[in-house]
């Protein structure tokens, strides 16, 4: 089993955070190797919250995920249940803390099973473990970087 955590600080309010790394319709603009689509609402009609459903690429990797903990804006819980290529997905969370001033602190953790016939489950584990766990941490960058994009201000072209 690989259990894969990643910690990364972002400055902003902690709704803002939360709203930048758990809504779907900010993913389009985040980078055009990540593909998230929400499939279906949550059960309280919401457009996340338990229950929420969405596709998501990454690259060569595609899966479908459900939200089963929505705790607005401290903690979102998933499950991935359909996958290829195919990998056991025990859990995932996103927690979200307020360490400082304006400084929230996200913790993506996740966990998995890759079955293997021809590779040593230490091997499989070692290597999925730190390539999930690189591009886990790019993503919370890369979240980062557009959200304090978002907050610059917009420059003018200089009309001569």
């Amino acid at each position: 089993m690989t259990e894969i955590s990643v910690r990364h600080t972002f400055q902003g309010s902690l709704d803002e955070v939360f709203e930048a790394v758990i809504n779907a319709d900010r993913y389009p603009y985040v980078s055009r190797l990540v593909h998230i689509h929400r499939l279906c609402l949550a059960k309280s009609g919401e457009k996340d919250g338990v229950g929420t459903q969405r596709e998501v690429e990454l690259g060569v990797v595609w899966f479908k995920e459900e939200f089963t903990l929505f705790d607005r804006p401290n903690r979102v819980d998933y499950k991935i249940f359909e996958t290829r290529p195919h990998f056991d997905h025990q859990h995932g969370s996103f927690i979200f803390k307020k360490v400082g001033h304006k400084l929230i602190e996200v913790t993506w953790e996740s966990c998995f099973i890759i079955p293997s016939q021809t590779i040593p489950p230490k091997i499989v584990s070692k290597v999925s473990g730190w390539m999930v766990k690189a591009a886990f941490k790019s993503a919370l960058m890369v979240l980062d970087k557009k959200l304090q994009e978002k907050r610059q201000p917009k420059r003018l072209a200089n009309k001569a």
